[in-house]
């Protein structure tokens, strides 16, 4: 049985729990990763991780979460480079959690906390897409339809193009870019 820990303080404990549960989910995916197997690769107890994350749709939302603060942060850090390379590496980040889109989407009308998190990541994205559009000089209005269609077309593709060409979705995601931008934008 797995020792708990009780030196280490309740945030590194936590972030051990996340740390565990995402790799397991992320290679296993939801339905396969229970929260014994998360327990045995945090080298906690079961009762500890229920103690910090009473669901596993708890847990999904921390790694979730976490996910999303580091790659808006990356993306943020590439600011000065173009609109193109901006959407690639946030593209990219997607695509790290692919399989778990479905999952998000499946368990986000079931529990309120994977909801919260779904909705903070559209409220985000959305923002950061009507601020570019905006910058760009499209009206508050068109900046956020803009926003919406290219939120649509990312979610799409990650919910229905199960083999996920990584190239055709940029292509793709990159045209409707510089249509809504304007081509001087992007580059």
């Amino acid at each position: 049985m797995p020792a708990n820990r009780p030196h280490l303080d309740r945030d590194a404990k936590a972030a051990q729990i996340v740390d565990a549960a995402e790799l397991l989910l992320l290679e296993d995916g939801f339905e396969v990763t229970t929260m014994a197997a998360i327990a045995r690769g945090a080298g906690v107890s079961s009762n500890a991780v229920y103690w910090y994350f009473p669901s596993k749709d708890d847990v999904l939302a921390a790694v979730m979460s976490r996910r999303q603060e580091r790659a808006m942060a990356r993306v943020d850090a590439e600011s000065d480079v173009s609109l193109d390379q901006r959407a690639r590496t946030a593209l990219a980040e997607l695509d790290e959690v692919a399989n778990l889109t479905v999952a998000v989407h499946e368990r986000a009308k079931h529990s309120a906390t994977v909801a919260a998190i779904h909705e903070d990541f559209h409220t985000s994205l959305d923002q950061r897409l009507c601020d570019i559009f905006a910058a760009t000089g499209l009206g508050e209005d068109d900046a956020e339809m803009a926003a919406a269609a290219i939120v649509a077309i990312v979610e799409g593709v990650h919910l229905h193009d199960a083999p996920r060409d990584p190239a055709a979705r940029d292509e793709l995601v990159l045209w409707a870019l510089r249509r809504f931008a304007g081509d001087g934008a992007t580059s």
